[in-house]
């Protein structure tokens, strides 16, 4: 056993540290100091070429003061008496992360400069450059300052599932917005803006598919392989994929990071998670996959696929089939809704082909990978010859839910818009782009029939249908058709005066009952009061606003031709609804609740009138 050192010594140790940690702030304050003074001069006089390009010189050579001031203050951290070990991967992860940010908006910031050097760059280009040096002088002020706070917070993360799941897609989003702003990854530097940034990344990581810009004409080839990156990261979720990679280098997991992803998509054992994950990833490469190669024989008649955006050809803008049919594949089976043509798949409406495939993939997408897996268990056990075992109940109610809405959801666009959107269609288009309309509803953003035309008892059907959304572990959002099962079970078992709901014969669990209530009780409290915050900011019509609403909540993407005419308040409205949608109103509030404590009594039991 160690000895412990005397009182006196770790006293003077103590001192020490507090001196040296003192010391080491004195050294960093003229460096605080000097960024502020030389932030003010910045803002002032961008861009003058020669007095910006001097002020950028400075702050490029100010890298390695602040490297080396970081790096100072976090050897003090270590030698603090009593110091607690903390994982070293958040601190490095970090300190990468705003070395990469610091250096890219410097790099930026000179690129603008030499790109601009013998002409004026604009207003848009001055905004551009403050924005970078902003951002440039925020990630040294939280490197300095805020590390600490930062580090806490990944931690807390770490070992809750729900707040990793907020977290992960809030810093995707965060550098998505960065990515989606850069003058690479835009056609026209006038059409740079961190809000609308903000929006595309967010829409993309939700994989939402609401757009303030048409992307083939908005964003470069870059810019589009951001954006599809996004839209993947947010289909798999960031720590399946971080999981993924850490299976295909050989690397073992940690038993805290195991536990974690564990809970998150259910598996009962640390084999079955390393099983789960690479079999999800797999699955959803193959299917985009199969889908693109599909799609690309579909796309290969239409040959303005393969010129850039040009006006009046509405499916131009993708530059190459296999380009656009990778592109639609990934975005319709992580449930999207992108679209690289100007007119979206409405000029392919009588495309059986297109409309069949993209359909396919985004019901495929809305099922869930646990859906996925017991059909696949079941086809190899009938290859091989054996009987295979009953569906579980949640695959049987996700199956049945689904295609009675699919059902359903035709039924109603047939019965409404035949005369209307539909009018000049012939009957066998009518049917396809019923069917597609109605699959497109449940989760993704596709579209080939114009909503702006359609009547509002479609679009308060497209509502509904948009509000149920897909299955649980889906890309799709929505309070998920299980939920709607439960609540349709427990009010016939009201009904008929059982004692318990059930649903093909199982009975449903009282655990079950409450959190599909939950759910759907959160669901409709957001959803309204965003939608009254959208009514107060937009002079939109109420009916567009709420297909707006409830489509940035159900990650579905459907829009009444109102998403780039909002407001900023109001994009920013719609960005924070399709976060909460995406991760779930009953993960975020678990996310900012506490630990349950444990009570060791229950209280008496009293009744309340109910109706």
């Amino acid at each position: 056993m160690l000895a412990q050192p005397a009182p006196a010594v770790a006293g003077v140790l103590a001192v020490t540290v507090r001196l040296r940690r003192r010391a080491a702030w004195m050294r960093s304050a003229p460096l605080l100091v000097g960024s502020v003074i030389l932030l003010g001069f910045d803002l002032a006089l961008a861009i003058t070429p020669r007095v910006s390009t001097a002020l950028t010189a400075v702050e490029t050579l100010l890298v390695p003061a602040w490297f080396a001031a970081v790096i100072a203050l976090e050897r003090l951290r270590k030698a603090r008496p009593g110091a607690r070990a903390e994982a070293r991967r958040p601190r490095l992860a970090l300190f990468l992360l705003a070395i990469i940010l610091l250096l890219a908006c410097i790099g930026e910031k000179w690129l603008l400069l030499l790109g601009h050097a013998a002409e004026d760059p604009g207003q848009r280009g001055i905004v551009l450059y403050r924005s970078y040096t902003v951002l440039a002088f925020f990630v040294a002020l939280v490197g300095l300052l805020g590390r600490r706070p930062l580090e806490r917070l990944l931690a807390t993360a770490a070992e809750h599932p729900a707040r990793l799941m907020a977290v992960s897609f809030g810093v995707a989003t965060l550098l998505g917005s960065f990515l989606l702003t850069l003058p690479q990854s835009l056609r026209d530097i006038a059409d740079a803006s961190f809000i609308d940034g903000l929006f595309m990344s967010a829409s993309a990581v939700c994989v939402t598919g609401l757009a303030v810009h048409n992307v083939a004409e908005t964003y470069t080839p870059f810019g589009q392989a951001v954006l599809l990156l996004l839209v993947q990261i947010g289909g798999l979720g960031i720590m399946v994929l971080s999981t993924f990679f850490a299976i295909v280098a050989g690397r073992r997991l940690r038993l805290r990071d195991a536990a974690v992803m564990a809970e998150m998509i259910d598996a009962d054992s640390f084999a079955q998670l390393r099983r789960n994950v690479a079999a999800i990833v797999l699955f959803t490469l193959g299917i985009e996959a199969v889908g693109a190669l599909a799609l690309l024989f579909s796309f290969l008649p239409h040959h303005e696929i393969v010129s850039g955006p040009v006006a009046g050809a509405p499916l131009s803008g993708a530059g190459d089939h296999l380009w656009a049919a990778v592109f639609h594949a990934v975005s319709a089976f992580c449930n999207a809704g992108f679209s690289l043509f100007g007119g979206g798949l409405v000029p392919l409406v009588g495309s059986p082909a297109v409309s069949g495939v993209v359909a396919a993939l985004v019901i495929l997408g809305g099922l869930g990978f646990p859906v996925h897996e017991e059909l696949l268990r079941r086809a190899r056990l009938r290859l091989r010859g054996e009987r295979p075992p009953r569906l579980s109940l949640h695959s049987r109610v996700v199956l049945l839910t689904t295609a009675v809405l699919l059902v359903v959801g035709t039924a109603g666009f047939l019965m409404l818009e035949w005369r209307r959107s539909m009018g000049g269609l012939s009957w066998p288009v009518k049917v396809l782009a019923s069917f597609f309309q109605s699959a497109m509803t449940r989760t993704a953003g596709f579209n080939t029939v114009d909503y702006g035309l359609m009547g509002p008892a479609t679009l308060m059907l497209v509502c509904m249908l948009m509000f149920i959304g897909g299955a649980p572990g889906s890309t799709a959002g929505g309070v998920k058709v299980t939920t709607v099962a439960t609540l349709f079970a427990t009010l016939r078992a009201e009904l008929r005066g059982d004692e318990a709901p059930h649903l093909l014969g199982r009975t449903l669990p009282a655990a079950t009952v409450r959190r599909a209530l939950g759910v759907a009780f959160l669901m409709v409290v957001l959803v309204s009061g965003f939608l009254l915050v959208m009514l107060a900011l937009e002079p939109h019509s109420p009916m567009g606003l709420a297909l707006e609403t409830v489509s940035a909540f159900a990650t579905v993407g459907l829009s009444a031709n109102i998403t780039p005419s909002l407001s900023a308040p109001g994009k920013l409205v719609i960005t924070l609804a399709m976060f909460i949608g995406r991760i779930g109103p009953l993960t975020l509030a678990l996310a900012l609740a506490n630990q349950a404590r444990a009570r060791s009594y229950r209280l008496p039991e009293e009744r309340v009138g109910i109706g």
